[in-house]
């Protein structure tokens, strides 16, 4: 079938027999900002014709034949080498991405895929993002979103027809192949997650499908996509947030009565706020407390709470409830309990009181204890055997389920930690080798899709090391050292990004020093020598 293209040479165009190519710019490292679960693209610098044109993005081009383009960075009108028409948003970048029909060669099927990064879905989670064609269509272009519910997996078979496990389409664009069907002008397309069983891991994919595509075929021509915005209905709670802005706040506590029972006073000063309109002062508990902010009443703040061992029957915590500015005393555990494992166990918003408590010897059976907030066992004790004595506990949420996972830190021998994994919701055990067993652990989200990462620091010639495991990929991210070992570490996201900083308080000059994946260096001067900061009590 004879096409007419239009290449550019010098500032005149030559109409030439075969269909348009619209050549890419070079491409440059791709930027995306993921914040926690939710994240935006604008596709401003894609790695062109490659399997991985964006971070943690991967591209399979299965078309057949195989053509010679893939995803590439689209092109603009104003360029030297012009493109069909401007970006969605006609910024500085001025840059979308792109596909066309030399995708496939002669006349063949277009199946040209484009995976985002893993995501944990959820009823209610939404995807966005704007398309279209050329501004005077002739061929018909066609594009599909689909879904994977298997983890990381980018399964896509290996034949232009296959769909590996993208199995569920979620948007169909011009599922006719009308030469008018695709718009031709920048679309937006909204898509709502529903029907999930829960919470699931998996992956979305845009899917450039056309059948009798490419030079010599009756369909496909050229689309763009840009503006794309996912946008998780999962809410991440940082840390010790005193007023669920999504920020750590600077707080530590001192023993303002004397003694070792003295009267503990709570300074905290809330981040992002000057002095002194940030500042709060409120006694509460005594210097042999254990100091477990948490938010136990459902309302995305941590309420000032303390555990004070006792004989069984008599130790209790202690929770001034942010929501209604009252107080709660509840008995539970006994003294050798470690309640640094308060978190939320049954899912419903509302930490859990918890206690970890240690097998009786070497090697004995250990047992984590929470009392339910929601669910058939509303009010009742329950209890997980898993780990043994000698263990640390590292209770999170790694599968993103919403509910706190037991996970427990062994010495593995030969000077390898082992981490051991129950999940909550489906009992599934998993071991990890990571670190060695004189780290110290202090996880969090720290690449920002939902799950609680791995990672221990180790002190190397007085400097603090960092490393965690990627729930995304499993590799070992080591980050720069930050931080002294004289320092107390925290555990916390002091710049609302979604991830996990690192975060040092140091006693000696009252500074916490953070080093926030979005915000970059952050010190704010708060405390002096003798307090303690409570966001050290998650680490073991």
């Amino acid at each position: 079938m004879k096409r007419t293209k239009y290449l550019p040479m010098g500032n005149r165009l030559f109409s030439l027999s075969v269909r348009t190519i619209f050549l890419c710019a070079i491409a440059f490292a791709a930027t995306n900002v993921a914040m926690a679960q939710s994240f935006s693209e604008g596709f401003d610098s894609v790695s062109s014709n490659t399997s991985t044109p964006l971070p943690n993005w991967v591209a399979v081009n299965h078309s057949s034949p195989l053509g010679t383009t893939g995803w590439f960075q689209g092109s603009t009108p104003d360029l030297p080498i012009p493109g069909p028409f401007f970006a969605h948003i006609p910024d500085g970048t001025n840059s979308y991405i792109a596909a066309n029909f030399h995708n496939t060669d002669g006349a063949g099927t277009i199946s040209n895929w484009l995976i985002a990064p893993t995501r944990t879905f959820r009823n209610g989670d939404t995807i966005s993002f704007y398309s279209r064609t050329v501004d005077l269509p002739e061929f018909a272009d066609r594009l599909e979103v689909r879904l994977s519910l298997n983890g990381s997996s980018t399964n896509v078979g290996t034949l232009a027809t296959d769909v590996g496990d993208f199995t569920t389409v979620l948007l169909t664009i011009n599922p006719s192949l009308s030469p008018s069907g695709y718009p031709n002008g920048w679309s937006q397309f909204t898509i709502t997650i529903s029907g999930l069983a829960g919470p699931t891991s998996g992956r979305f994919a845009f899917r450039y499908f056309v059948t009798s595509g490419g030079p010599l075929g009756d369909n496909s021509d050229y689309i763009g996509i840009d503006t794309l915005v996912y946008t998780s209905t999962f809410v991440p709670k940082s840390p010790v947030d005193y007023n669920a802005d999504g920020k750590t706040d600077w707080s530590v506590v001192r023993n303002t009565g004397g003694g070792p029972d003295g009267q503990i006073t709570w300074f905290n000063c809330t981040n992002g706020v000057a002095e002194p309109a940030c500042f709060s002062a409120t006694p509460f508990g005594i210097a042999s407390d254990f100091f477990v902010p948490a938010d136990y009443d459902g309302d995305s703040k941590a309420d000032i709470a303390v555990w004070r061992p006792a004989p069984s029957g008599v130790a209790a915590f202690y929770i001034m409830q942010s929501q209604t500015n009252t107080f709660r005393a509840e008995l539970f555990g006994q003294t050798g309990d470690d309640p640094r494992v308060v978190a939320d166990y049954t899912g419903d918003g509302k930490a859990d009181l918890a206690v970890y408590r240690a097998g009786a010897s070497p090697g004995a059976q250990s047992f984590f204890y929470y009392k339910a907030s929601s669910g058939i066992y509303t009010g009742g004790t329950v209890y997980e055997p898993w780990g043994v004595n000698g263990d640390l506990p590292v209770p999170g949420d790694y599968d993103a389920d919403g509910k706190a996972d037991f996970m427990v830190q062994r010495n593995g021998g030969s000077g390898q930690a082992i981490f051991h994994l129950r999940t909550n919701t489906t009992n599934v055990v998993s071991q990890y080798a990571f670190g060695l067993p004189t780290d110290l652990t202090v996880p969090g989200d720290y690449d920002g899709d939902g799950k609680t990462d791995i990672a221990v620091v180790r002190g190397v010639s007085g400097q603090i090391n960092w490393f965690y495991r990627s729930s995304q990929t499993g590799n070992t991210v080591f980050l720069n050292p930050f931080g002294l070992t004289t320092d107390f570490l925290l555990v916390g996201d002091y710049d609302g990004d979604g991830k996990a900083d690192q975060a040092v308080w140091r006693a000696s000059d009252g500074f916490f020093y953070v080093q926030g994946t979005t915000a970059g260096f952050i010190s704010k001067k708060w405390g002096s020598t003798g307090d303690y900061p409570v966001a050290n009590f998650r680490v073991h």
